[in-house]
């Protein structure tokens, strides 16, 4: 497989979007804690966490990479509701096991859900379970996708980095690989809700140019969001011709295109999107579009634009 640096940064992007919406939607599923995805604070650069709690899973296959979280020990505390106020920095050390072991537990989950939509692309990837340290973590300067997510109680930074490399791992450890692959995905079958698993099937994350077409890199999931073939090829086709929308919703996507083309190089703060889009198609269905804007960190103009895909139908109707 061939893949050029456009394709493996579409990769990236579409795939941090992807980790943090199973870390949000297991944070709300496990503890009723609702998070959101804090949308200015993504950027594509090494890995490096302003927090002091690092988590994280490696997985490999013809390419290898990193799920990470980046939080504070006083959040994850809080988290599981251990925490109180005044604590001392021994007396929360006493609890590490306690959050941190749930901290692991809600990685193993989250990448759990993330994962299958990056094999649709690169076939079968090994992971093990998580692994936590405290302070600081030299991890390899590789460019990786990374965002904040926020609540009430603090924030959590995802991240997620790939490395396309041919990998090439020993009979040792790939015996050692496959048996903590089987662990992994025991412990991932049992722990796996109905509700977080439909939200999921019901979302994707797309990349596209500023004038709307569609990036190579973007995964199966998007077409079958759609309710397309998952094997149709999208990439280069125009969002509103993917979503098949009706005519006026065609032209009020258009017009945010339009928009952003008419203002040539637009620079972060010149960049004005929709909170939330949504669109009804040909077919009576209804998405919900969330907008990231991806800025180039040498011209600070708009890139790329990262696009979470919802197909709300079924909900609206039970309303």
């Amino acid at each position: 497989m061939n893949i050029d640096d456009t394709q493996q940064d579409v990769y990236i992007d579409t795939s941090t979007l992807s980790f943090a919406r199973s870390v949000i939607y297991t944070l709300e599923d496990m503890l009723g804690i609702p998070f959101e995805l804090k949308k200015t604070s993504f950027r594509e650069s090494a890995f490096s966490s302003p927090f002091n709690m690092i988590a994280y899973i490696h997985f490999t296959g013809v390419v290898q990479g990193d799920y990470l979280l980046g939080l504070d020990e006083v959040l994850a505390a809080k988290l599981i509701e251990v925490y109180e106020e005044g604590m001392s920095q021994n007396d929360l050390r006493e609890m590490r096991e306690d959050y941190g072991g749930f901290i692991k537990e809600l990685l193993n989950i989250a990448v759990g859900l993330s994962i299958p939509e990056l094999e649709q692309s690169f076939g079968d990837l090994t992971h093990a379970s998580g692994i936590l340290i405290y302070g600081e973590i030299d991890l390899p300067n590789v460019k990786s996708g990374n965002v904040l997510i926020e609540s009430e109680m603090g924030k959590i930074l995802c991240g997620f980095s790939l490395n396309l490399a041919q990998i090439k791992i020993g009979r040792t450890l790939e015996k050692i690989l496959r048996e903590l692959e089987q662990i992994t995905n025991e412990a991932k079958r049992a722990r796996k809700t109905v509700k977080t698993v439909l939200r999921l099937f019901n979302s994707a994350s797309i990349a596209i140019t500023p004038d709307g077409k569609i990036l190579p890199g973007c995964s199966h999931s998007p077409a079958s969001v759609i309710g397309l073939d998952p094997d149709k090829e999208i990439v280069g086709m125009n969002l509103a011709t993917l979503l098949e929308l009706d005519d006026s919703d065609s032209d009020k996507l258009n017009r945010v295109f339009e928009n952003i083309k008419g203002n040539g190089q637009l620079s972060a703060k010149d960049i004005l999107l929709p909170e939330k889009t949504e669109l009804t198609n040909k077919h009576g269905k209804i998405f919900k579009l969330d907008w990231l804007p991806v800025i180039n960190d040498e011209n600070k103009c708009l890139e790329k634009l990262l696009v979470v895909m919802e197909n709300i139908s079924e909900a609206r109707l039970q309303k």
